[in-house]
């Protein structure tokens, strides 16, 4: 029988390693690995596969350094690691040792992605020679030079560079601080990270963990928590160990400055993160550095130092016995006096860390965010431990976590039901004098189809159980409301108050509600999220269920009533938002909080239109880049689309619109060929033409008008075999697609989207902070402010095409 050594949680599976002795190998005691998947019942049973390792190896190698577990566990396979060799005294070898013959031995320090790299050198600017290896369709690159910032030592660090598709392109980078012991080799050897930066396009850069070198002083005894490869990215001040140990300044001044002159790289489109102690570097660098970094977030990181051994050891020897001037380097400390731009972190720990209790304490980080109001996702992962094979389990999630934050492309969202703490975005406020009591306020009602709005006092509710209360601010017209006042819409009731696209400020909440307070910023979110439902926990699905079958008959989940009332008549609710009125009642899971310092009359525009254009690219097209794209409509919508496909890359962008003035502003929004189609030649359809200009189809094409004849043309331009075409616009009651089965059957596919895929309320917010970092067009989609009671003109101007977006003030 075999003995299990040891069990390690790893992609959603376990990695087990097994000591025996072996009869057929002389007796000598043998270990081999297996990676087993998660069971789905107590008696499943798996098929396996043998790895077998090269020269060198040992039953280590694969499971550290191939990155092979996730494929494994989507794929329901057991893996298993037999060593390369016979081992023990008593097994011979040849005298000399060679490393390819009989007993091998840890190929450490190799680097060992995949099964065979070629290396060629290549050389910076200081003549020094480094190791150029191919991996995952780009290449790691390892580099040394002469730091003057620690003590003139010899510093190597590394760095992965996606392949280019121009010669001149540049990217968005990454800093990857090490732990505790590691080198810059570790997390390039272990963490399975290349695939997705070279898909996300970014750059990793890895330096080293401290200074190295002979005349680099160290405790005597050596101990491998503090010293060489326990630097922890602080700059020391004790006369011993401050002219070498000086990795904050390494890290933010003198590594950044030659990653600039040597690689290619958008040197102010940076994030950092990192595992322990350097998770601890990339959480305090961040907080001490305000606005220097997009993003942070870490693994397992020492938050709170200044209370741990690890941090009082290190501490008192690199700063000396000032406690005080250790809280510089304390993430909870420097969190409790930060003052910097909002700034957003994303921690993972692991339940089976043995480290969790006496060293790591995310408890103290989380309490020091949640006082102070900072956005915080901390994911406590359950049976995980400190190692490498945690960090690859989630290192894809961090760096889409960071790519969205430096490319504003958002193609990240936390789990479901982790929002942030309630203090965000927050203050603690008394109730206005209004709560608890009636309101009377201006509205703009339906009281049937095919009619102007009429503008009278309305009396809204107070909000029951689950339910908040806001005044509006602003509100823009988006043509849906049009599609429904006009009487096209299936689910219209009458009368009732329409509107879906605005922001506005809390007034008072209803009972058990939690995260908002008065006073609170928010954008109303048609699409609701509860965080609980089937469709909140599927991770691409954002058709939350909670609220739906009530808001589809225009009453509110309380007591199954409107809480709007003219005349002592119930004035139904429209798509749960109801915000043609100064006062609005909505479920508390329709409202997505967001910072006080975003312009609501700008914001407001989040909540429907273009939110769904981006979306419609990024989450349910999944855009690449260098595709090719067909978008069908300039109106708002459309050009979001269009935003969105520059921003994913997109190599050729077809826009098709009747209107040569709204032509002229794809062109100038980034689309590369434009159609009308009133100009093709009699007898050549937009669908006709658009395969001609592509080979055979776009890859991707978007339907932004709601009319089902466009919707097939969207279609059938699509490439054969794999095009997909999106319908974002919706059709009027009673209206079908149609098309010829054989469009489908030669490998299109036609699918839809509802508000772009968004789950609201965790990720509008963070679609409100890349605007207000300037990586998201708002402003430029607002060709009209006017005053809300100048409603019914506002109508006019949407239905003659004489705007993009009209915004109304209260």
């Amino acid at each position: 029988m075999a003995k299990e050594i040891s069990c390690i949680r790893v992609f959603g599976g376990h990695l087990k390693r097994f000591e025996h002795k072996s009869m057929v190998l002389g007796e000598c005691d043998m270990k081999f690995a297996a990676y087993i998947p998660e069971k789905s019942s107590e008696e499943q049973l798996f098929p396996a596969v043998y790895w077998l390792s090269g020269l060198t190896c040992t039953d280590e190698n694969f499971s550290q350094k191939a990155g092979a577990f996730k494929a494994a566990a989507n794929l329901g396979l057991v893996i298993i690691l037999p060593d390369t060799s016979p081992r023990g005294p008593d097994v011979p070898d040849e005298d000399p040792k060679s490393w390819d013959f009989v007993e091998t031995f840890s190929c450490h320090g190799l680097f060992c992605r995949r099964l065979k790299h070629s290396s060629t050198l290549d050389f910076i600017g200081n003549g020094k020679r480094g190791l150029l290896i191919r991996v995952d369709g780009g290449h790691l690159k390892r580099f040394e030079h002469k730091s003057m910032v620690l003590g003139e030592c010899d510093m190597k660090f590394a760095a992965y560079i996606p392949e280019k598709s121009s010669e001149g392109q540049l990217f968005p980078v990454v800093y990857w601080l090490s732990g505790l012991t590691c080198t810059d080799e570790n997390f390039s050897q272990k963490a399975g990270a290349f695939k997705a930066a070279a898909n996300l396009g970014l750059v990793i850069i890895l330096p080293d963990t401290s200074p190295r070198g002979p005349d680099v002083p160290d405790e005597d005894p050596k101990s491998w928590d503090f010293g060489t490869g326990a630097g922890f990215y602080l700059n020391a001040t004790t006369d011993k160990y401050k002219k070498h140990y000086n990795m904050l300044d390494y890290v933010t001044k003198e590594l950044p400055e030659l990653a600039k002159s040597t690689l290619p790289i958008l040197p102010d489109r940076a994030s950092i993160l990192g595992h322990s102690m350097g998770g601890h570097g990339a959480l305090t660098i961040a907080l001490k550095n305000p606005g220097a970094f997009k993003s942070a977030s870490a693994f397992a990181p020492i938050t709170n130092p200044t209370d741990v051994p690890w941090g009082k050891k290190a501490f008192s020897l690199y700063l000396g016995p000032d406690e005080e001037s250790w809280k510089q380097y304390d993430a909870v400390e420097l969190i409790k006096k930060y003052e910097g731009p909002p700034l957003r972190l994303l921690v993972d720990q692991g339940t089976g860390d043995s480290f969790l209790k006496d060293q790591l304490k995310p408890e103290a980080l989380e309490a020091a965010c949640n006082e102070k109001g900072m956005a915080l996702t901390l994911r406590m992962q359950e049976g995980y431990d400190h190692s490498y094979y945690f960090m690859s389990t989630f290192i894809e999630d961090h760096l889409k976590y960071h790519a969205s934050h430096l490319t504003g492309v958002l193609r990240w969202c936390p789990d479901a039901g982790r929002l942030p703490a309630n203090s965000v975005y927050s203050a603690p406020a008394e109730p206005p004098d209004t709560a608890g009591k009636e309101i009377e306020c201006l509205a703009a009602v339906a009281f049937e189809p095919k009619k102007p709005l009429e503008l009278v006092k309305v009396k809204v509710a107070p909000p029951m159980k689950g339910e908040v209360r806001i005044k509006h601010v602003a509100v823009a017209l988006c043509h849906t409301d049009a599609y429904t006042k006009d009487g096209f819409d299936s689910e219209g009731l009458f009368p009732c108050i329409l509107g879906h696209e605005a922001s506005g400020i809390v007034e008072s909440v209803g009972e058990g509600v939690e995260g908002f307070n008065p006073g609170d910023h928010v954008v109303p979110c048609y699409q609701a999220y509860c965080g609980d439902c089937k469709f909140c926990k599927r991770p691409n699905i954002n058709l939350c269920t909670s609220v739906r079958s009530f808001t589809g008959k225009g009453v509110m989940a309380g007591n199954g009533q409107p809480r709007f009332s003219y005349e002592g008549k119930p004035i139904y609710h429209f798509m749960g938002t109801s915000s043609f009125s100064e006062y609005g009642v909505l479920h508390a899971v329709s409202l997505a909080k967001v910072r006080k310092d975003a312009p609501l009359d700008k914001i407001c525009l989040l909540g429907c239109g273009i939110s769904t254009g981006w979306g419609a690219v990024w989450n349910t097209a999944q855009v690449e880049r260098g595709a090719t794209a067909a978008v069908f409509g300039m109106g708002a919508v459309g050009l979001s689309v269009v935003e969105g496909l520059v921003k994913a890359g997109a190599s050729k962008i077809i826009a098709i619109d009747l209107l040569p003035d709204k032509l002229e502003i794809a062109k100038k929004w980034g689309a590369t060929d434009v159609i009308n189609p009133k100009e093709l030649p009699e007898g050549t359809s937009v669908q006709n033409k658009i395969v001609t200009m592509t080979d055979f189809g776009v890859d991707y094409s978007f339907d932004c008008t709601g009319n089902v004849q466009v919707m097939r043309s969207a279609l059938e331009c699509a490439a054969r075999g794999w095009g997909t075409s999106v319908v974002i616009g919706v059709a009027a009651a009673g209206h079908e697609i149609a098309t010829r089965p054989f469009q489908l059957v030669t490998g299109r596919t036609w699918k839809g989207t509802a508000f772009g895929g968004w789950k609201s309320r965790p990720q509008v917010p963070i679609l409100c902070d890349l605007y207000l970092a300037g990586d998201l067009k708002i402003d430029e989609y607002i060709t009209h402010n006017m005053e809300f009671k100048q409603i019914n003109e506002a109508f006019d101007l949407l239905h003659k095409g004489e705007c993009l977006r009209c915004v109304l003030t209260f």
